[in-house]
């Protein structure tokens, strides 16, 4: 049994669960029966992340999106506002999401992206 066998029925957010590392941890928390609530910027992504957790994972799997852009100071408030609207209780937060960059750009706030958290990634 492993560290992760206690999800079950537990309410997981997490952020950057549309692809790498985030989406394996989505996949596994899934596969253990967590409930997860996934963070995203692009509603794409987000689709296509949700129908690759679903089809990892048997049985009744949820999984809900939640749509903010993490270098925005006001979205990631009403993510916030949002989760604690929507949730009663978090069981468990993995901030996972992050991204940096080779040359220095600034955020609408003032904040270094690569300090700032984003999910995405310019090319």
């Amino acid at each position: 049994m492993t560290q992760w066998s206690g999800v079950k029925d537990k309410r997981v957010v997490i952020t950057g669960a549309t692809n790498g590392i985030g989406l394996a941890a989505a996949q596994e928390l899934a596969r253990r029966g967590a409930r997860l609530a996934i963070v995203a910027r692009n509603p794409s992504k987000a689709s296509s992340a949700v129908e690759s957790i679903r089809s990892s994972s048997s049985g009744d799997v949820i999984v809900d999106v939640l749509h903010a852009d993490l270098a925005s100071q006001a979205s990631v408030r009403e993510l916030a506002a949002e989760i604690l609207q929507r949730y009663p209780r978090v069981d468990v937060l993995v901030n996972n999401a992050g991204a940096m960059f080779a040359t220095r750009e600034v955020s609408a706030d003032g904040i270094e992206l690569t300090w700032a958290l984003t999910t995405w990634r310019r090319s």
